[in-house]
């Protein structure tokens, strides 16, 4: 990697990061990402799951297309859900990396 290259930013670096829109106004933290493979095999990220209140995961359950005990999914509902929202990559404004 030449040396005016940054580093590759790596996932674990994101999650629990505060976002803005690209208009500055707060939207929360990165609680997930959602990526696709590119035609040359490499990851993109496409979009985050971005939650307004606790950043922390419960199992999993803050997606909305898992399923599993109806108790727990009825929890996740109410407690993790409610905050989360699905954010196309290009809408966010990252904070900046060090």
């Amino acid at each position: 990697m030449p040396a005016d290259t940054p580093p590759p930013l790596r996932a674990g670096a994101l999650i629990g990061c505060e976002v803005r829109a690209r208009d500055g106004r707060p939207l929360g933290r990165i609680a997930d990402l959602e990526t696709s493979r590119e035609p040359d095999g490499r990851e993109r990220i496409t979009a985050a799951i971005v939650t307004g209140g606790r950043w922390g995961r419960l199992l999993g359950y803050e997606r909305d297309q898992h399923t599993g005990p109806w108790l727990l999914e009825r929890l996740a509902h109410h407690v993790i859900r409610r905050h989360t929202r699905h954010v196309p990559w290009t809408d966010l404004q990252l904070p900046p990396m060090t």
